[in-house]
């Protein structure tokens, strides 16, 4: 039997043609890896969004040919398969038929062409060729300098207008185009023009190419206690790839994930509602009324000692009746503290440890945040919420609306009648979150409802909720 071929790696260095200072990465493919796969690879290492249409070339898409003939072979062009079939265009292949190695064949240079309006020109060049070492992914990124421009920024005139503008500061348009940056650039992204997010292409490449056991996020780690179903894991793994590079990163920048222990002190006046409702339940039990709610004298003595009695009109000792009792209930229930068992309720078994012991409580009301009964579009609202309580970046509830709407609508999440979600949905699409929090004493002075910045114990809590 023949010996099998050993791999081989090819370094290439891609840059972007007509942008000074340059603008460009070094690579390490795996030869055998297809076209189609290097177009994933490039939208990596640059950043961009993938929401434009590409193209391979063997010549210079640029240099124009003054009607001279062509000498030799006819150079080679390559699409992908959904363009192929729509522009039939002569002389074009899918580029998922062809490999780097095959593509390179003659040394190079290839030309890669990324949105056809703005037209970004990537120039790439073969640096080397060796066997791969041992265990050597099938991709890497080397080094590489600048950021890519922005989406839709208008080709090299426009961008270039960009930069002038966001390096003067007394620029008249200054502020409103460091806005459409933000907006560009996407969530927990950074419009910094010489950041190029190096780490952050690495670890998305290692996701996409190297990593074991289905942790597309690239986020599990043992020494941070983020697992593969953690939610923040859960969720990064749906995201866009530049919007997970740039969450990865965000994460990493802010040290959200960082191992903390909470403490009895720090948290006890938060968890306060949930400790009062499971030391009345208690280990025997609380007996509900025949109509299934707690009775009134319970009732009315938890609004009494929550501090929530002063701010409500009314008799306040009917569950039904009484909003904060029967949120903090069901949100219990949610949370798999308590449930009802037979006309009573009941401790789940690993809640009565936590009896006495706020610290022990605050982590299972954290575990369960982001893994209570929800639907998906909840789930993901709540996460964007969390992660901005978490990282400080929301401290009011107009933040909350704004911040959260903003990112789902940038990754395209719509209401029922198709259109672009309005920060009205904020309350239903955080609502099972949200009342948890609100019973953690989110946006919550003296007992009543005050849009004051979430205090340190709930910003902890919501750390925590990540993992």
């Amino acid at each position: 039997m023949p010996a099998r071929p050993s791999r081989r790696i090819l370094r290439l260095r891609a840059s972007i043609v007509g942008i000074e200072p340059e603008i460009w990465r070094t690579i390490d493919v795996d030869d055998s890896l297809s076209l189609a796969q290097l177009h994933m690879v490039l939208q990596v290492v640059f950043n961009w969004f993938g929401s434009h249409l590409h193209r391979f070339s063997e010549d210079d898409p640029w240099v124009m040919s003054n009607g001279i003939p062509r000498i030799g072979r006819q150079p080679r062009a390559w699409v992908d398969a959904w363009s192929l079939a729509e522009a039939e265009i002569e002389g074009e292949e899918d580029e998922a038929d062809t490999t780097i190695g095959e593509a390179m064949q003659h040394d190079g240079p290839l030309w890669y062409v990324y949105d056809s309006g703005d037209n970004w020109l990537h120039r790439i060049d073969l640096v080397d060729r060796h066997a791969a070492r041992p265990g050597e992914p099938l991709a890497q990124l080397i080094s590489g300098e600048r950021r890519a421009p922005f989406e839709d920024s208008g080709g090299i005139g426009g961008y270039q207008e960009i930069a002038e503008i966001l390096a003067n500061p007394s620029h008249t348009d200054h502020r409103s185009t460091k806005a459409w940056v933000a907006t560009a650039v996407g969530p927990w992204a950074t419009g910094d023009l010489e950041d190029a997010d190096l780490d952050g292409a690495r670890d998305e490449l290692a996701a996409l190419f190297s990593r074991a056991g289905g942790d597309l996020a690239g986020l599990a780690d043992a020494s941070t206690g983020v697992r593969v179903d953690s939610p923040i894991a859960q969720f990064a793994s749906d995201l866009p790839v530049p919007y997970r590079s740039n969450l990865r990163r965000h994460l990493r920048r802010s040290e959200l994930l960082t191992p903390e222990r909470l403490r009895d002190e720090d948290v006890a006046v938060a968890v306060k509602p949930y400790a009062w409702l499971i030391d009345h339940i208690g280990v025997e039990g609380l007996t509900l009324t025949k109509a299934g709610w707690m009775p009134p004298a319970v009732v009315l003595e938890g609004m009494t000692a929550l501090g929530w009695r002063d701010d409500w009109i009314g008799e306040a000792n009917r569950e039904d009746l009484t909003y904060p009792m029967r949120e903090l209930r069901a949100s219990a229930e949610r949370l798999r503290l308590i449930r009802k068992v037979k006309g009573r309720l009941e401790l789940v078994g690993r809640t009565r440890p936590a009896i006495g012991r706020p610290a022990v409580l605050a982590e299972q009301i954290a575990r369960m945040l982001l893994r209570q009964r929800m639907t998906d579009g909840q789930r993901v609202a709540s996460t964007i919420f969390t992660i901005g309580l978490a990282d400080g970046s929301i401290a009011t509830r107009r933040e909350a609306g704004r911040q959260v709407i903003d990112v789902l609508n940038e990754l395209g999440y719509v209401d029922s009648q198709g259109r672009e979600l309005d920060q009205r949905g904020f309350t239903s699409l955080t609502e099972p979150a949200l009342d948890v929090l609100y019973a953690l004493g989110l946006w919550r002075a003296g007992g009543r409802r005050r849009d004051v910045p979430p205090t340190t114990a709930v910003r902890a809590i919501a750390r925590l909720a990540l993992k």
